[in-house]
């Protein structure tokens, strides 16, 4: 099979398994190199999704280009939700989604296909295009999450917009710890019992926090986008985290406070330049209007569940 013809079957096999009404991947230079589109769905044509990935292309590369494996954006179009999910440094993967679509139910399977299309254009052998099967059982997960970063960078507001759906202007620093309990419904019949740790970031709780730090299964990296320094210091965060937990906590980096426009000093691709070299896949978020936060968080049980999702074992 050419690769061309595994990578529509891979689609194909994708548009079948998810609610998405079309699905397309764009190569580097803009080109789509494969599409599909399900025949069931009359208005839509493969002329619409293109048209519409070309619009916005320039966009989706700007944001995209500097490969990091798994990053994404949904955009809201006349044909649908648009959701871009990054296949490696070559490819990005386009899903055609209706408006009211729940994208945390497709963006799973999402990030397995891109994880194929890299496999898939790096040429290796025996690749299977088909989708794994989600459990027919409904599963519960429990995990430790750390909220690391420094003061002031919006933990808590994240922790709070996540949780309770609130936003306050005037938190006050958080003392040791803050936790927090919250069931996070991930899929249909998979659900995340999340145990998050806001742990204080000034220097000098820094010895009662390696006791919090122990046990946990993920960590979220906080920086302020208006604040330099607070993204620079995230690999001493890093450091500190792998002295206490080891190098293999799942990790998510999140650039806060994006709402502050006029303010901000670091820029989309500085952020992903350092996520990048930290190993991080990145997203950025505002806790006061609640962009991106609970994509943040869906990220995490993602990765922290993924292996268990599925009863295949070819992912």
């Amino acid at each position: 099979m050419s690769t061309s013809e595994m990578l529509n079957e891979l689609l194909s096999n994708y548009l079948k398994t998810t609610a998405a009404k079309a699905a397309a991947i764009v190569d580097k230079d803009g080109l789509i190199i494969a599409s599909q589109v399900d025949p069931e769905i009359d208005e839509l044509s493969i002329g619409g999704v293109t048209g519409a990935i070309e619009k916005l292309y320039d966009r989706i590369k700007t944001e995209f280009k500097l490969g990091s494996r798994f990053g994404t954006t949904t955009i809201d179009q006349e044909v649908g939700k648009l959701i871009f999910v990054n296949a490696g440094p070559g490819a990005i993967l386009t899903t055609v989604a209706s408006s009211t679509s729940e994208t945390d139910c497709i963006l799973p399977y999402s990030y397995i296909v891109a994880e194929k299309i890299v496999q898939i254009l790096e040429k290796r052998k025996k690749i299977d295009v088909s989708m794994p099967k989600i459990t027919e059982e409904p599963m519960k997960f429990s995990f430790k999450v750390v909220i690391l970063g420094d003061g002031g960078v919006g933990k808590t507001s994240l922790l709070m917009r996540f949780v309770e759906k609130s936003f306050a202007e005037d938190y006050k620093s958080t003392i040791g710890t803050n936790i927090m309990r919250v069931d996070y419904k991930l899929m249909d019949k998979i659900t995340v019992a999340f145990s998050l740790w806001d742990l204080a970031g000034q220097q000098y709780f820094s010895k009662v926090r390696q006791m919090y730090l122990s046990g946990c299964q993920a960590a979220l990296f906080v920086y302020d986008v208006t604040r330099p320094d607070t993204l620079f210091n995230l690999k001493n965060w890093q450091n500190e985290l792998q002295t206490v937990a080891g190098p293999g906590v799942k990790s998510l980096m999140v650039g806060n406070k994006t709402d502050l426009i006029e303010e901000r000093k670091v820029s989309l691709e500085d952020g992903k330049k350092i996520a990048d070299e930290l190993g991080f896949s990145y997203l950025e978020t505002s806790a006061k209007t609640g962009d991106n936060v609970n994509r943040s968080f869906g990220s995490l049980a993602f990765l922290l569940v993924k292996d268990k999702m599925f009863q295949q074992s070819n992912f």
